[in-house]
């Protein structure tokens, strides 16, 4: 199913994909509907569905990194060599974010933090919440109500207000024992959906909450630098481009296999 989506124009209509891997529409759903629970495929509504942030992940493993892979690895080398910690890209997979890219500037090799493919929900730690906070308001009710309990569903409601006004999500030792950061969005040029984010995280004893707010403006400059790059393989005209993921990850596919 992965491999026949990512050969079509995405987003790609239920019925078109179960024509093309010779399933109903009922059993060609219940393989997507799999597919997009755990990050593979993700749903465009009405448009259909695409390849999942998940998939991007898994393919960065196994060949060449995808296009806009490529584009923010030296993005995010300067922001790690800049805070001396670790600097790290995240895709929006449905509830949750996905870690598809990091480096680290770290003294202690056997401490390493970037996993690639490490998935977790928008409403923890600075790079999913970032990303929460910018989604339209309906989209960003469902997954509070999701993952979140009533009497905390408050709380998250007022700190995602203060990250829409700052721009910027702070975390501090949310996803990671000791681990404090700060995570900016990636946003669609056109409209101002978030497509990712960019997080900086460190020791928390060497970044405190002074620190990480020092780095705010480096960190929005450089997500702002890196956007237009993005919406162009990730937005919602991606599937016109030459660059587009459904390409990017077929060519992977058939390496892999090869």
């Amino acid at each position: 199913m992965l491999e026949t989506l990512a050969a079509m124009e995405q987003p790609a209509s239920l019925l078109a994909i179960a024509a093309a891997v010779g399933l109903s529409k009922a059993g060609a759903y219940r393989v997507l509907r799999t597919l997009q629970d755990e990050g593979y495929v993700d749903h465009a509504g009405r448009q259909g569905y695409r390849i999942g942030s998940r998939s991007l992940a898994l393919a960065s493993l196994v060949g060449p990194r995808p296009a806009l892979l490529q584009r923010a690895r030296p993005v995010l080398f300067r922001l790690a060599a800049m805070a001396q910690a670790t600097a790290t890209m995240h895709l929006r997979s449905c509830e949750h974010r996905v870690l598809v890219l990091g480096t680290e500037q770290v003294t202690e090799p056997q401490k390493k933090r970037v996993h690639i493919g490490e998935r977790a929900p928008l409403t923890s730690g600075c790079s999913g919440r970032v990303i929460l906070a910018h989604l339209p308001v309906d989209e960003a009710d469902a997954v509070v109500a999701q993952h979140t309990f009533t009497n905390s569903r408050a709380k998250l409601e007022r700190e995602l207000d203060i990250i829409r006004a700052d721009g910027y999500a702070l975390s501090f030792s949310e996803n990671h024992l000791s681990l404090n950061g700060i995570g900016a969005a990636l946003l669609d040029l056109d409209t101002g959906y978030p497509l990712g984010s960019i997080a900086i995280a460190g020791p928390d004893d060497r970044l405190s909450e002074g620190t990480l707010r020092t780095l705010a403006r480096p960190l929005i400059a450089a997500c702002d630098g890196l956007a237009p790059h993005l919406t162009a393989l990730l937005g919602p005209k991606s599937s016109a481009r030459r660059e587009s993921l459904d390409v990017t990850i077929q060519d992977m596919v058939a390496a892999a296999r090869g």
